[in-house]
C-alpha cells in the first residue's frame, strides 16, 4: 500500500505529506508488522522501534511500548515534553497510507485514535473460528469527540458508537503520562486475560486514567482491515475514497444527494489545479451577489438565471471545505469566511427580494425584518446550546480502575455498535434533518421562490420554514431542559455565553441557569421588534430598519463564528461603543415616538453601526492572522462539533 495507488485524485501538492509527526516513534503491539503495514507507515518518517515482546505476552508488550514512550528529547519542569510523537498500532491493522493522514499528518498536535464506523464484515465467513481480534467497539462524546470508553475481552463498552481501528498517536507532550499508564497497565490482571489484545489494553488504558483527552479521528469512507474484520470503504482507489471522505457527513438531505455529488467533481477538479480554499470562498460569494443582483433586476428570466446562480453558488460553496479537508489546510480566517459570506448571501438576496416587492408597490419589509431575525436568532440559540453542551462534555472525566470490567454505564445497556439506519428509521432521520432547515434546504426554498417569480412567495416561505424549524429545536430543546433530562450542571457554565450577550448596562447571564441559553436569540428577537415598531408603516424606514438589523446579524455571525473559530469573541468595549441592545432598544423607542420619518435616523444608525462593526472585526482578524501559524485550526474547525450551519 503506497501513497501513488492510482487513480490518483489532485496535483502532488494537494497530495503532500506535510510531516506533522515525522521523527516519531512507532511501535507495533501484538506481533511482528505485516510488510504492507510498515510500508502504509513509511511516508510519515517515522522510526520503528524493536524490540517489544514476542506479540503473546501482552505484559511485556506494554512494558517494552512504555520503554519507547520514555525515550523522549526533553522534559521540561511540568513533565511535559517537546519531542516527537509515538505512534501505537496493532500489528494486524491494514490501511492505506492516504487513510492514515488524518491521524498521522493532521493539523492538530494532539493524541488522537482513528475510529472507524459500521458495518464491519468478518472475514472468516462462517465465523467458526473464535480467534481474538477484531475491530474494539469504542464510545465518542458526540460533542467533544472524546473516547470515553473501549470495549476489549475483558471489559464492556456500553452504549459504544463506533470502533476503534486501531492506531493511536500520542503527541509529544503526552508521552510520559502515556509511558506511566503503559508500565502500570503491564501489572494488570487484565494483561493476563486470555486472548488480551495489546493494543486494545493499552488505548483503554490511556482512555481511563483520564488524563490524556484521546480524541477520535473519523476514518470515513475508507477501506481498513484488523484481524478478521473489515470495514469497506467507498469505490475507488484510496484517494478517491478521501475524497468522498471530503465531504461533510451531518449535512442535509438535499445536500448529500443533491448538491455534494456535484461539488466533490468540482473539488477534484481543483484539487488537481492549486485552488485554494479562501479563494473559493470569494468566487462563491461573487456567484451569490451576482445571483443577489439578477433578482434586483426584476425580470422574470433574470430571476430563473439567479435562482440557477444560487445553487451554483451553493454548489461553489461546498467545495472549499472539501479542498481544506482533503489537503489538512485550514486556518480560523477561512472558517470565518467560508461562514460569513454565506450569511452575506443570504441578507442581500432577501433584501433584493424585498425591494423588488416594494417596486411592485407591495411592502414587504416587515416580512424581510421577521425572516432575518428567524435566522439569526435560530442560528445564535443554535451555538449557545451546542457551547453549553461542550462546557458539560469537556469537563475532567474521572478515572476508573483498569481491571474493573464495567465502564459505569447503565445496567442493561448496549454493548454493541448500533447498525446504521434503513428503511423507516432513515426516513426519519431524513425529515428531521430536513426540518432543521440547513442551509442547503433554505437554498432550495429561495431558488424555488426565485423561479415563482413571486417576493412573497419566496419571503413567505423561507419565513413559514424557518418559523417550523425554530419552533422544531426549540420544543425538543426546552422540553429536555424542562425535565432536567439536558444533563445540565450549574457547575459547568458555558464560559462563550456572556461574549454572546450584546448588553452594555443590563447583567450578562453566566451561563449558570438552566434557559441561559436562550437570552442570545431572545436579545436579537427584541431588537428586531423594536424596529418593526420603530419604522412603522414607511416602506423607506423598513428597508432602512432591515439595513439596521442586518449589521446587528451580521455582527452577532462574526461574534459566533470567531468564538468558534479563535475562542475569543468582539471586547466589550465595542458593545458600549454600540450601546448594547438595550440602549439600541430605547434609541429606537424614541425614533418611534418623536418622529414621523423614522427612515433618515434608522439610515443613520444602520451606517454607523455597520462602519463599527466592520472595523473592530477587521482588527481582530488583523490580530489573529498576525499570532497564528498557518495551517493550524481550533478544535471547531476540524470536527465541526460546534458548527451549527453552512455548507462546506
Amino acid at each position: 500500500m503506497r501513497l501513488d495507488e492510482r487513480p490518483l485524485v489532485g496535483d502532488a501538492r494537494a497530495r503532500a505529506v506535510h510531516g506533522r509527526s515525522s521523527g516519531g516513534d512507532v511501535v507495533v503491539l501484538g506481533g511482528d508488522a505485516a510488510t504492507d503495514l510498515l510500508e502504509s507507515l513509511e511516508p510519515f518518517a517515522l522510526a520503528h522501534r524493536a524490540g517489544v515482546g514476542d506479540g503473546h505476552d501482552v505484559s511485556a508488550t506494554l512494558r517494552a511500548a512504555a520503554d519507547a514512550a520514555d525515550a523522549v528529547d526533553t522534559v521540561d519542569t511540568a513533565g511535559r515534553t517537546s519531542g516527537a510523537p509515538l505512534v501505537l498500532v496493532s500489528h494486524d491493522l491494514r490501511i492505506s497510507p492516504v487513510a492514515l493522514l488524518d491521524v498521522l499528518d493532521g493539523p492538530r498536535d494532539v493524541t488522537a485514535a482513528a475510529v472507524v464506523d459500521g458495518p464491519v464484515t468478518d472475514l472468516r465467513g462462517d465465523g467458526s473460528d473464535e480467534t481474538p481480534g477484531g475491530f474494539a467497539p469504542a464510545r465518542v462524546d458526540p460533542v467533544s469527540r472524546r473516547i470515553t470508553s473501549v470495549g476489549t475481552v475483558r471489559h464492556v463498552a456500553s452504549d459504544p458508537t463506533t470502533y476503534a481501528a486501531g492506531i493511536l498517536r500520542v503527541a509529544a507532550a503526552d508521552r510520559v503520562r502515556v509511558a506511566e499508564v503503559l508500565r502500570a497497565a503491564a501489572t494488570s490482571e487484565s494483561a493476563r486475560e486470555p486472548g488480551m489484545q495489546a493494543f486494545d489494553l493499552a488505548l483503554l488504558a490511556v482512555v481511563r486514567d483520564a488524563v490524556v483527552p484521546v480524541v477520535a479521528v473519523p476514518l470515513a469512507h475508507v477501506t481498513v482491515e484488523r484481524g478478521h474484520e473489515q470495514r469497506q470503504g467507498a469505490a475507488g482507489s484510496a484517494w478517491q475514497q478521501r475524497l468522498r471522505a471530503a465531504s461533510r457527513g451531518n449535512d442535509g438531505v438535499f445536500s448529500t444527494h443533491a448538491i455534494r455529488p456535484l461539488s466533490r467533481r468540482l473539488t477534484a477538479y481543483g484539487l488537481g489545479r492549486g485552488w485554494t480554499p479562501n479563494v473559493v470562498t470569494f468566487a462563491s460569494l461573487l456567484l451569490g451577489l451576482a445571483a443577489c443582483a439578477l433578482a434586483a433586476v426584476d425580470t422574470r428570466w433574470t430571476w430563473v438565471l439567479a435562482a440557477v446562480l444560487l445553487q451554483a453558488s451553493l454548489v461553489v460553496d461546498c467545495v472549499d471545505g472539501e479542498i481544506a479537508r482533503f489537503t489538512r489546510r485550514y486556518s480560523p480566517l477561512g472558517g470565518w469566511l467560508d461562514a460569513v459570506s454565506d450569511r452575506i448571501k443570504e441578507f442581500t438576496l432577501v433584501a433584493a427580494v424585498a425591494w423588488v416587492a416594494a417596486r411592485r408597490g407591495d411592502d414587504l419589509w416587515w416580512l424581510a425584518i421577521v425572516v432575518l431575525a428567524l435566522l439569526a436568532a435560530r442560528h445564535a440559540e443554535d451555538f449557545a446550546y451546542a457551547m453549553r453542551h461542550r462546557a458539560l462534555s469537556t469537563r475532567p472525566l474521572a478515572s476508573r480502575p483498569l481491571d474493573v470490567p464495567g465502564d459505569g454505564g447503565a445496567q442493561g445497556a448496549r454493548t454493541v455498535v448500533p447498525a446504521a439506519p434503513t428503511g423507516r428509521a432513515r426516513v426519519v432521520r431524513d425529515i428531521k434533518q430536513v426540518l432543521h432547515l440547513p442551509i442547503a434546504e433554505r437554498y432550495l426554498v429561495m431558488s424555488v421562490g426565485l423561479l415563482v417569480y413571486s417576493p412573497a412567495f419566496l419571503l413567505w416561505a423561507l419565513g413559514i420554514a424557518s418559523a417550523v424549524a425554530f419552533a422544531w429545536t426549540q420544543v425538543g430543546r426546552l422540553g429536555k431542559a424542562a425535565t432536567r433530562r439536558d444533563r445540565f450542571r450549574a457547575d459547568h457554565p458555558d464560559p462563550t455565553l456572556p461574549h454572546l450577550v450584546d448588553l452594555a448596562v443590563v447583567p450578562r447571564p453566566t451561563g449558570r441557569g438552566r434557559f441561559a441559553w436562550q437570552v442570545p436569540g431572545l436579545l436579537v428577537a427584541v431588537e428586531a421588534a423594536a424596529l418593526l415598531l420603530a419604522a412603522g408603516r414607511d416602506p423607506a424606514a423598513g428597508a432602512a430598519a432591515y439595513a439596521w438589523l442586518a449589521a446587528v446579524c451580521w455582527h452577532v455571525y462574526d461574534n459566533v463564528y470567531r468564538l468558534r473559530e479563535t475562542g475569543s469573541g468582539t471586547p466589550h468595549a465595542l458593545v458600549r461603543a454600540t450601546l448594547g441592545v438595550e440602549g439600541r432598544v430605547v434609541v429606537l423607542a424614541l425614533i418611534g415616538g418623536f418622529t414621523d420619518r423614522p427612515a433618515a435616523p434608522l439610515l443613520v444608525g444602520a451606517v454607523l453601526l455597520i462602519v463599527a462593526y466592520a472595523a473592530e472585526s477587521a482588527r481582530g482578524w488583523r490580530a489573529v492572522i498576525g499570532s497564528a501559524p498557518a495551517g493550524r485550526a481550533t478544535d471547531a474547525a476540524v470536527d465541526g462539533s460546534t458548527r451549527q450551519d453552512g455548507s462546506s
